[in-house]
């Protein structure tokens, strides 16, 4: 679904602030989680590491640390997203909105908000997913914690675009 379609999904809840820019993310760790849960299931269920092959190693508690400390942080700085795997980040005048994303990519719930007023610096950083580069948007608050949102590079212009507009 197109950045536009999932924005005029959400401005009815947004009660008639207008949307600056937007962009469909995925918080820090959400994917490894993922991937890793599914390869567990797909070795039976695993809930330790099992070695498949020689460097090879399948398990739902491998990536537990990246997701665990993504949503830690994210928990602490007060912008919880829950289980999410993918989000929309919208800004609007006052506040930083994150809608969570059904798997066909459609806008379902608002999980978290950030009043602008909160955010420290915003920047665009770099993560990695199974070897591949990411454009990672991260935002510092006012208390020093950080929260990021990695952004695939099809959707690399609407980052881009957020994070002009938080400057």
């Amino acid at each position: 679904m197109k950045i536009a379609k999932m924005v005029q999904l959400i401005e009815p809840q947004l009660g008639g602030e207008p949307v600056l820019a937007a962009t469909k993310a995925v918080p820090h760790g959400a994917m490894h989680e993922v991937i890793l849960s599914a390869a567990g299931a797909a070795v039976g269920g695993a809930t330790t590491p099992v070695a498949t092959a020689p460097g090879a190693v399948l398990g739902a508690e491998v990536g537990a640390p990246t997701s665990d400390a993504g949503r830690a942080a994210r928990t602490e700085a007060g912008v919880d997203v829950g289980h999410a795997n993918q989000v929309l980040l919208v800004v609007t005048p006052q506040r930083i909105v994150l809608f969570a994303l059904s798997a066909f990519g459609r806008p379902k719930d608002l999980t978290a908000e950030i009043d602008r007023s909160r955010l420290a610096a915003a920047y665009l950083g770099e993560t990695s997913l199974l070897g591949q580069k990411m454009p990672e948007i991260q935002l510092v608050l006012d208390s020093g914690h950080e929260v990021s949102f990695g952004v695939a590079k099809v959707h690399r212009k609407n980052g881009d675009q957020v994070l002009a507009t938080l400057s």
